[in-house]
């Protein structure tokens, strides 16, 4: 992995397609901004990257509350506790900085036959309209591209995304899989997740199409899996593999900068006692262990401000000293009773060099595991499996594990406690997805499994509603959000046309 390039290095690229107009993919570049006729290829990549991620981290701000990683510790914080939301920064972020960046070096790659940046630029293009269209259904692409011809693009159906994100996918290990004949150099240094090397993005492109693959799993659950499981055969095969975003002390990593008030008592999230309960032995007691070694490694206790100072921060190697939040109060700050758990600025997840991490080794084994179960004939309340599947489980927990760096006595202890190795005619879907839960902490794709297994506590044990919700929403959980207030003002009649509550769920939920 390489480390992403100095900010100063591509901000000024980044402007590059940002325009003025309304119209998505609208690449006509504004009066300050320079030509991207004059800009190489190699210099919009980088931006198309970073944007890439930071729609991911905008969405996972929101999403990770819904989905109980975190939990606000303000009591007006609105999409705790699932009120109206049309993830405004999010929807700005995808539509009008990373597709755009994207379009750019899809159109440059065309125009000089540069397959390899090509391809790249089709899986950004996948991630960036998965993300979306799972946070809102149906979304604004084929038409999006036109600029000035079509003002108000249509949204098109979730359907027709799905087919056009396999597509793409496929498209682009096309792609990469023979040799670069332009004359263009291949992919360097700006590649700011796999420093050029192809065989990386090959591998990320198998493993994330299987991701939406598995997403199908309410429509045709065997189809589901094994399409995913074709898929994994050609993807991640280590931690090594990663599709994360590295970032260093020039270019902060965005939950360290979020999470930077602590030094001054300033909160805005806790940690939510859904994560706390699958660490600590409350949801699913353990036989030997007294807690999950991975806490030390991404959450926080100590008191602030100044945890420096401090001679009486709780000992983090006691496991009732983790308290978290219940999402939806909002009231508990640390330094009084109640919640204690922070992200913190120096754990695994929030350090200044921390990595943004869109997909990980350990959730295509959790795939891999979870399509096992199904097709072994496993449900959401049936227990014992496969071989297959519990091989891929353990493996899954293994890679996590070692990616948090957790000393190899306590993983083995915790591995080899007897309420995690079960054994394949003991195995459960609810334990397939706490580990993932875990492994997938701040990635928006956890709310995606609430949606697909309809957020049931028989598989997502402990999860229930955010305190004082949203009476509008009926005592429902949402499985969607809003469009966005720009939507709504500049695309009035097809935002209309398309509007949908918050409880309605998407194409593939159904």
């Amino acid at each position: 992995m390489k480390n992403i390039l100095k900010i100063v290095a591509f901000f000024v690229t980044t402007s590059l397609v940002i325009s003025c107009s309304d119209n998505y993919f609208d690449v006509n570049t504004p009066p300050d901004a320079i030509d991207t006729n004059s800009t190489a290829l190699k210099d919009v990549l980088s931006p198309a990257i970073q944007n890439t991620f930071d729609a991911q981290y905008s969405a996972s701000v929101s999403v990770a509350q819904v989905s109980q990683h975190i939990s606000s510790a303000l009591s007006n914080q609105d999409i705790d506790k699932h009120y109206f939301s049309g993830l405004d920064s999010f929807w700005f972020t995808t539509y009008v900085k990373a597709l755009a960046n994207i379009k750019v070096v899809e159109d440059k790659a065309i125009a000089t036959n540069s397959s390899h940046y090509l391809g790249i630029a089709q899986i950004l293009k996948a991630i960036n309209l998965g993300l979306a269209t799972d946070l809102y259904g149906d979304i604004p692409y084929s038409e999006a591209s036109q600029a000035g011809l079509i003002p108000y693009p249509k949204y098109d159906s979730q359907e027709s995304i799905y087919a056009a994100i396999d597509g793409l996918f496929t498209d682009a290990i096309a792609k990469l899989s023979v040799p670069n004949t332009s004359i263009i150099n291949k992919p360097g240094k700006e590649d700011l997740v796999y420093g050029g090397d192809i065989s990386k993005w090959i591998k990320a492109a198998y493993s994330l199409k299987a991701r939406y693959q598995l997403h199908l799993s309410k429509i045709n659950p065997n189809a589901a899996a094994t399409n995913a499981l074709a898929s994994l055969t050609k993807g991640f095969t280590s931690n090594a593999d990663d599709f994360q975003l590295v970032y260093n002390t020039i270019n902060t990593n965005p939950w360290y900068a979020n999470q930077l008030g602590l030094n001054t008592g300033n909160i805005s999230f806790l940690i939510s006692n859904q994560l706390i309960n699958v660490m600590n032995g409350k949801s699913f007691p353990f036989a030997t262990v007294t807690m999950d070694p991975r806490l030390l490694a991404i959450v926080d206790i100590r008191k602030y401000p100044n945890p420096a100072s401090q001679t009486t921060n709780p000992d983090p190697m006691v496991v009732t000293n983790y308290n978290g939040i219940e999402n939806g109060t909002g009231a508990n700050i640390p330094g009084q009773p109640g919640a204690n758990a922070k992200i913190g600025i120096d754990f695994f997840y929030s350090k200044t060099n921390s990595p943004i991490i869109l997909m990980s080794f350990s959730e295509a084994k959790f795939i891999e595991a979870e399509a096992n179960f199904i097709l072994a004939g496993g449900n959401a309340s049936s227990v014992g499996t496969n071989a297959a599947a519990n091989t891929a489980y353990l493996a899954g927990i293994t890679a996590n594990i070692d990616k948090l760096a957790v000393t190899t006595a306590a993983k083995t202890a915790y591995i080899a406690d007897a309420s995690i190795s079960k054994g394949a005619t003991a195995l459960e879907l609810k334990d397939i997805m706490r580990q993932k839960f875990i492994a997938l902490y701040l990635n928006p794709e956890t709310f995606t499994d609430y949606r697909r297994y309809n957020f049931s506590p028989n598989v997502f044990v402990g999860l229930k509603l955010p305190k004082n919700t949203d009476p509008n929403n009926n005592g429902q959980w949402i499985r969607r959000f809003v469009y966005p207030n720009s939507e709504k003002s500049t695309n009035a009649s097809i935002y209309d046309a398309n509007f949908k509550s918050m409880i309605t769920p998407v194409w593939w939920d159904k």
